[in-house]
């Protein structure tokens, strides 16, 4: 018993007596605690000894609870604490130290410090590359991790730190840390029964990274304000957060000296135990360095900002808070010049906008002596520009913002609600690219800079709305509004064609998705060139409204859609759209030449907004109003005048409608046109134009058709072309409401009458014809061209109708123009009385005196070129030449050889065989003419019919040796009778009495002999020795004939009594004498026939019948 006693009242006895030794002093523990140390507080390796142990040079214990009450802390003091490295040696040291630990907690194997103080800490940590920290201390750690009790600061009275030093080596970075000063002095308070604390804190660290030194140095201080809230001033020393990116590797693109003051005020009005922030301001200031943002890198030179945070009452909801960002300005520098650059850039130059861009890169050849050339420049040329004026360049932009941010629980601080104000003072576009984050909507950065080449960017306003992402943890840029103006913007919309100039636009920041750009005034110059327009030279076309959206901004790649709005000059459009790049009309040139006349253009053309893009990447969708429009060599050399015109283009066509002046006539126009690669037959191009035909613009146009048409035509051309392949032409002319009266066919308005023909075409040459038509009142006419290759060309009418001419036709119109154009007729019915008469519902026209000619054809032509050569070939069962009377059998053999006829030979069968024939002779030609029955003939063709019978031959020369071809003929008749003779001719042969005893019938007066030799040249005819009669009475004629002045001037004689009469003049020696006249007689009348043809003024002279012979010349 008294061993249970001893070991139950020894150990009793033993704390008592210490209780009661602290009570009175501390109490040297020492020589105790030497019987455990050094004690192991790092482990090392398995099988390797401790890599630290503790050590402590001296220790002792004081509680003053038994006069100060058992709740009275115990105090725990040490001095020359050391921790022992696995060798022994001393890594780190702590010179003096003490704490207090709250009593009853102890009995319960609880920490509660109510007091902590540390004097002169030398320690060493090391960060191993995962980032963990722990002491440095040599060896292989174990693994484990050191295990503690928890320990409540509830109660903290006192927390001193002074004199210490710690050293940190990371082995993340490679870096050696220095934390010195690292002092405290913190003393515990509560308000309302809310913990905080008040005192001093003061803390620097300093490390070298190759040489650049890291360092901070901060200073808090907070004490209790009458109100019984707790004010923290901070103060923190500017630093560079990108020495830090060992701990947080965000800290490495904040490369600028950053530093901060504020003032925090503590309350107690939230749930812990604690007392929590309430209001805090906050001034931050930035120095000269770089930030890396979105891929790019900012200079700034200096900012500030000023920031105030407040918070709300902490419920079980949350703790909210508010922050506004009251005001923050960054002045940006520029960035620093490459390595490589050795001189600083030029001055922007500004060009006047009278300058067309092709002037522009010759500006400083401009100052030179203009050449010779330049002085002949064509007149549609653009003046010379004046010298460039310098602009002074503007300083780098100054960045501000403010806005406000608000947290529902500021515990989960990525979830936020707010809007942030940014404002950037005027930029130029040149320099935008410095200052615009490589990845924040990286293709429309890469467009503006490189296609915006001049111009100014200036009031910058943006307001960014911060709210939830889609999965509503955390927060991000929900909306973006605001934007920007620029002036005088170079623009290319369309590299490498030539950019607007001098533009002013304002950038409205819709969406997040989307940029809107509105521009206005400004100025396109264009390049005229010989294959666009057909002239040289440079032109200009005004800018209207347009703009630019920007789209897909929160995708990797973005799209362009520019509106662009051009007005001027026609010749100037179609340069632009002649621009290879577009591929519009650089593939698929118009079929015209020389545009004349004003546009007004407008297009959308979208593209993605990527470093390459193709033909097939883009979209154009344009509209195009032209006015007053002058087109050349539209159509069989033909162009268009005062023309309006409307156009749809895409990338893949273009649509047009308009109307104008073709020739002269009026037409619309409507049509399509394929830009895209088409396959093998499939149509390009299609075009319809209709023809409104008057007489009046057809007569304008070089058709006279003034005589032969009234009222209204209309006629359609579809054109067709066909990707290779023929291009199809059909032509409709409708006469429905015209008139036409042409010698072989006439209709009235009213009447129905149609032409068709579908034509193949190669270029501008006709291959083939078909479906050759034409319908109307007695009109039907069907035919078709052959065009084969190396021959010649024919049109063939199979069948033809014309009022009463029916039958068939063939045209043979050889390519060469030495060959001869081939026409053959077969007819069973030929109607040519309208050639003759005239159409019969036509009035006469006013008589004119009667001219008679010689036919060109004959004769030949005298002045100008040879014509064309035409052999005609024609024949005709029955030939009208007067609405009731025919020829039949009609045969006609016509060669031309261009300037007279070389051949020919015409016969007929009725009403009488007669033939007429020319053949040439050596260096003439011999004209026949063959009339069995000469009297038939005459009465069939309604001349006379007083003749009856009669052979008549005729027969001459035309002597093509001279320039005029004078003719030389006879023509003969034998005997015939003149039926129905005139009283004065049967008294006349009564006064013989060998015509009184000869004659049969006295009604009837018979001819026995009849010839007229005659000459022809230069419209002149000659009417040599012409003799006609019987034996009872006889008659003389000669004299000239003027065909073409139809005049005559003819005498003669008449002879009685002929065959007695004529006797004296065959007398040799002295027949002339007797008989002057060749044919005449010793008595005879002398007549003459003078003046027109038409109304020849006829005269006797009865008394030279007394004169015989040579003596009635004298009279």
């Amino acid at each position: 018993m008294w061993t249970a006693t001893a070991l139950v009242g020894v150990p009793l006895l033993a704390a008592g007596g210490l209780m009661a030794a602290m009570m009175v002093g501390p109490v040297n523990i020492s020589p105790l605690l030497r019987l455990a140390l050094p004690v192991k507080i790092v482990g090392g390796g398995k099988g390797q000894p401790a890599r630290g142990r503790l050590d402590i040079g001296h220790a002792s214990l004081r509680w003053t609870g038994l006069r100060d009450g058992f709740g009275s802390p115990v105090l725990l003091e040490l001095r020359d604490v050391t921790i022992l490295d696995a060798t022994g040696k001393v890594a780190d040291r702590v010179d003096a130290g003490a704490i207090a630990l709250d009593a009853f907690p102890l009995f319960h194997g609880s920490l509660s410090v109510t007091d902590f103080r540390v004097t002169g800490a030398h320690i060493a940590l090391r960060r191993d590359a995962q980032g963990d920290v722990d002491l440095d201390l040599p060896g292989a750690s174990s693994g484990g991790k050191g295990a503690f009790p928890d320990i409540d600061v509830r109660h903290l009275r006192r927390l001193t730190l002074a004199g210490t030093h710690v050293v940190l080596t990371d082995d993340h970075d490679h870096r050696t840390w220095t934390v010195d000063p690292l002092n405290a002095a913190l003393t515990p308070v509560v308000v309302k029964h809310r913990h905080g604390l008040v005192g001093s804190v003061t803390v620097g660290a300093a490390s070298e990274d190759a040489g650049a030194p890291v360092t901070a140095h901060l200073v808090a201080q907070g004490a209790v304000t009458p109100e019984g809230t707790l004010c923290w001033h901070i103060a923190l020393d500017p630093l560079t957060p990108s020495g830090f990116a060992s701990f947080a590797p965000g800290l490495a693109a904040v490369r600028v000296p950053v530093g901060l003051a504020g003032d925090i005020t503590m309350t107690s009005a939230g749930r812990a135990w604690y007392m929590l922030p309430s209001d805090a301001l906050v001034n931050v200031t930035l120095g000269t360095g770089e930030i890396d943002a979105a891929g790019s890198t900012l200079y700034p030179a200096e900012g500030d900002a000023a920031l105030h945070m407040t918070f709300g009452k902490q419920t079980a909801a949350g703790w909210p808070a508010h922050l506004d960002l009251q005001a923050l300005s960054v002045q940006l520098r520029a960035p620093p010049a490459p390595a490589d650059s050795v001189t600083a850039p030029p001055p922007e130059t500004v060009v006047p906008a009278s300058v067309p861009v092709a002037q522009k890169g010759a500006a400083k050849k401009n100052k030179a002596k203009k050449t010779s050339s330049s002085k002949s420049r064509a007149k549609d040329t653009v003046r010379e520009a004046p010298p460039p004026k310098v602009v002074e360049p503007l300083p780098p932009p100054l960045l501000t913002a403010n806005g406000a941010i608000d947290w529902g629980n500021i515990e989960n601080a990525g979830l936020m609600n707010g809007g942030v104000n940014l404002a950037m003072t005027p930029v130029p576009f040149t320099e935008l690219g410095k200052y615009w984050p490589a990845l924040a909507a990286k293709g429309a950065r890469r467009w503006v800079g490189r296609n915006i080449t001049a111009g100014t960017v200036r009031n910058t306003q943006v307001h960014l709305k911060i709210g939830p992402d889609d999965t509503g943890g955390s927060s991000t840029v929900t909306g973006i509004s605001g934007g920007l103006d620029g002036e005088g913007m170079d623009i290319h919309w369309l590299r490498p064609i030539a950019p607007l100039h001098d533009v002013d636009a304002h950038l409205d920041a819709t969406s997040l998705s989307t940029l809107t750009l509105s521009f206005k005034n400004g100025w396109q110059p264009t390049t005229r060139t010989v294959k666009s327009v057909g002239m040289t030279g440079s032109g200009r076309l005004t800018a209207l409204p347009g703009g630019m959206i920007i789209s897909g901004l929160d995708q990797k790649d973005q799209t362009g859609t520019i509106m662009v709005g051009l007005a001027g000059d026609l010749r100037d459009h179609v340069a632009l759209l002649s621009e290879p790049r577009l591929h519009v009309l650089s593939r698929h040139p118009l079929p015209f030449t020389n545009p004349r006349g004003y546009a007004v253009v407008r297009f959308t053309l979208t593209l993605p907004l990527v470093a390459k893009v193709s033909t097939d990447d883009m979209t154009l969708d344009g509209h195009a109003h032209m006015t007053h429009v002058s087109l050349e060599h539209v159509a069989m050399g033909r162009g268009v005048s005062d023309g309006t015109l409307d156009t749809d283009v895409t990338m893949h066509g273009m649509k047009l409608v308009g109307k104008g002046a073709f020739s002269h006539i009026p037409a619309d126009v409507r049509g399509e046109i394929l830009f895209d690669q088409a396959s093998k037959g499939q149509v390009i191009d299609h075009i319809v134009t209709n023809l409104h035909l008057t007489p009046d613009n057809l007569v304008a146009a070089g058709i006279p058709v003034a005589d032969y048409m009234t009222g209204r035509g209309e006629m359609k051309a579809d054109y067709a072309a066909i990707k290779e392949a023929d291009d199809r032409l059909a032509l409709d002319l409708d006469l429905l409401n015209a008139s036409v009266h042409i010698p072989l066919w006439n209709k009235v308005p009213g009447r129905a009458a149609t032409v068709h023909a579908d034509l193949l075409l190669d270029g501008s040459n006709i291959v083939a014809a078909t479906d050759i038509r034409a319908k109307g009142p007695d009109l039907n006419i069907t035919g078709e061209a052959h065009l084969p290759t190396g021959q010649s060309p024919e049109l063939v009418i199979p069948a033809f109708q014309i009022g009463r001419s029916t039958g068939s036709a063939l045209l043979t119109m050889p390519t060469r123009p030495a060959k001869p154009v081939s026409v053959k007729v077969r007819a069973k019915t030929l109607d040519l009385s309208p050639l003759v008469e005239g159409a019969p519902d036509r009035p006469a026209p006013p008589a004119k005196g009667a001219t008679l000619h010689v036919p060109e054809a004959a004769s030949g032509r005298i002045q100008g070129p040879p014509g064309r050569p035409w052999l005609i070939d024609v024949t005709a069962d029955q030939l009208y030449y007067r609405h009731d009377r025919t020829l039949g059998g009609v045969k006609a053999f016509i060669d031309h050889n261009g300037v007279r006829v070389d051949r020919m030979k015409v016969s007929i069968t009725e009403p009488t065989a007669a033939q007429a024939e020319i053949l040439p002779l050596g260096d003439s030609r011999r004209m026949t003419v063959n009339v069995p029955d000469f009297g038939a003939l005459l009465s069939r063709l309604a001349v006379t019919d007083m003749v009856v019978g009669g052979h008549a031959q005729f027969e001459g020369r035309f002597d093509d040796t001279k320039a005029t071809a004078p003719f030389r003929g006879h023509l003969k008749l034998s005997p015939f009778t003149i039926q129905h003779a005139p009283g004065a001719l049967l008294v006349a042969r009564s006064l013989s009495i060998y015509g009184w005893l000869n004659s049969k019938d006295t009604s009837r007066f018979e001819v026995t002999r009849f010839e007229m030799p005659v000459t022809f040249a230069d419209g002149v005819m000659h009417i040599h020795d012409g003799r006609a009669g019987n034996g009872a009475l006889g008659a003389t004629l000669e004299g000239p004939v003027n065909l073409d002045k139809g005049t005559l001037d003819l005498s003669g004689t008449i002879v009685p009594a002929f065959a007695i009469n004529a006797i004296p003049g065959e007398i040799p020696a002295l027949g002339k004498l007797l008989s002057p006249e060749k044919g005449g007689g010793l008595l005879a009348v002398k007549f003459s026939l003078d003046g027109k043809i038409d109304k020849p003024d006829f005269s006797v002279s009865p008394l030279t019948i007394l004169l015989p012979g040579v003596l009635r010349n004298l009279f």
